[in-house]
C-alpha cells in the first residue's frame, strides 16, 4: 500500500484550527483520528488524499498548495531533507533529491537534468492524484523555491516555473507566491534554475553530517533494490545527467554510495548495464543538446565534454547514435525545415 508522510495533512489540520474552522470533516469516513494523525507515522495514500480534498473545501478562500508551500521546509522531507540541508551546493542537494525521492514518498519521482541554461527539475507522479495534482505541484515548487533561496540568502527572480495546469482565475496569487517567471499550460511540471545559482558554496554545508546523510540514504537505496529492478541504474544515470562535464568517475560514484567499485560494478551488472554504458549515454545526451541548441563546432563540443581528442568524441558519438556529430546535426536541421 502506498503511504506518505503525515506532515502535509498535519499542516492542513493546523491551518484549520488556527482559523477556528472545525476540522472534524477531515476525519469523516476514514480510519484515522486527529490524535493518530498528530502522533503517528506515515498514512495511507487514500487517507492522505481525503484529508487534502476536505481541507481544500474547508479553506476555499485560498489556494491550498501555495498556502502549505509557504510553511514548508526541506526538513519536512525527513532524512532526505536533512541531507539536502547539509549539501555542499544547490546542485548536489537537488541531485540527492532526485536520487532518493522515492524513499520519502512512493508516489512521486523528481528527475534533474543539466541543460545549457542550468538545471531543470521535473516532477513525475507514479500515483493518480486526480484533482489534487495541482496541489502537489504547487507545494513541491514552493518547497524548491524556499530551498534554493535559503541557500542563496535572497529571492531568486530568474528561475522559471512551468506548471501543467490551466491559467487560474486569480493568477496574482501565484505571482505573489513565486518570485520567478511562471508559465501555465506547460507540458510538464518543472523548475529551471540558471547556472550561476547551482554551485555556490552553501553556508550550511557540514562535511560529517553530509557524509552521514548520504550513508543513511544509500542504505535505503540498497533496501529499495530488493523491491525494484534497477535502482542503481536510475540513481547513477540521474547523477550523470544532472552533472556538468567532466562527469564523475566510477570511483567517485562508488565512494558516494559507500560501496567498493567492484560491488557497484556487480550491482550494475545484475541490472544488465555498466558504468561505462551509463556514462556514454549521458555524454551522448549532453552532446546532442550542444549540437542542437548551439552553433558550436564539433571540436568545441568535444572540448566542452572533456574530450582531449575530437576523433575520440566522433567515435564515441557514432557508437551510441549510429552517425557522426555533423550528420546528426544535419538530419535534425533538415527535419525542422
Amino acid at each position: 500500500m502506498d503511504t506518505i508522510s503525515p506532515i502535509y495533512a498535519r499542516l492542513v489540520l493546523r491551518e484549520l484550527e488556527r482559523r477556528n474552522i472545525d476540522p472534524a470533516p477531515l476525519f469523516y469516513g476514514i480510519s484515522l483520528s486527529r490524535e493518530q494523525l498528530l502522533r503517528g507515522g506515515d498514512v495511507p495514500m487514500q487517507v492522505f488524499l481525503h484529508i487534502l480534498r476536505t481541507g481544500d473545501e474547508l479553506l476555499a478562500d485560498e489556494t491550498l498548495g501555495l498556502m502549505l508551500g509557504r510553511n514548508m521546509h526541506v526538513f519536512a522531507m525527513g532524512p532526505l531533507g536533512s541531507g539536502m540541508a547539509m549539501a555542499p551546493s544547490l546542485r548536489q542537494g537537488l541531485q540527492l533529491l532526485e536520487s532518493y525521492t522515492r524513499l520519502h514518498a512512493s508516489y512521486i519521482d523528481i528527475s534533474v537534468r543539466s541543460t545549457l541554461r542550468g538545471l531543470t527539475a521535473t516532477i513525475h507522479y507514479q500515483h493518480d492524484t486526480g484533482d489534487l495534482e495541482g496541489f502537489h505541484t504547487e507545494t513541491a515548487m514552493m518547497l524548491l523555491q524556499q530551498y534554493a533561496e535559503t541557500l542563496a540568502a535572497e529571492q531568486i527572480k530568474d528561475i522559471e516555473y512551468r506548471l501543467a495546469i490551466p491559467v487560474p482565475e486569480e493568477p496574482d496569487s501565484y505571482s505573489n507566491a513565486f518570485h520567478g517567471t511562471i508559465r501555465f499550460d506547460a507540458g510538464t511540471n518543472e523548475v529551471e534554475i540558471p547556472h550561476h545559482w547551482l554551485d555556490l558554496p552553501s553556508p550550511f554545508y557540514h562535511p560529517e553530517l553530509w557524509r552521514q546523510a548520504q550513508m543513511n540514504l544509500a542504505e535505503g537505496l540498497k533496501e529499495l533494490s530488493v523491491q525494484e529492478g534497477t535502482p542503481y541504474t536510475q540513481h547513477i544515470l540521474s547523477l550523470l545527467q544532472s552533472s556538468e562535464p567532466p562527469l564523475p568517475e566510477l570511483g567517485d560514484v562508488a565512494f558516494a554510495l559507500h560501496v567498493s567499485e567492484r560491488t557497484l560494478n556487480r550491482r550494475l551488472q545484475a541490472e544488465s548495464t555498466s558504468y561505462r554504458q551509463l556514462k556514454s549515454r549521458a555524454m551522448a545526451d549532453r552532446a546532442k543538446l550542444c549540437l542542437l541548441q548551439t552553433n558550436h563546432s564539433v571540436e568545441a563540443v568535444a572540448e566542452e565534454l572533456g574530450y582531449r581528442d575530437v576523433a575520440n568524441f566522433r567515435r564515441a558519438f557514432r557508437k551510441t547514435e549510429g552517425c557522426s556529430p555533423n550528420q546528426f546535426r544535419q538530419r535534425w536541421s533538415a527535419a525542422g525545415d
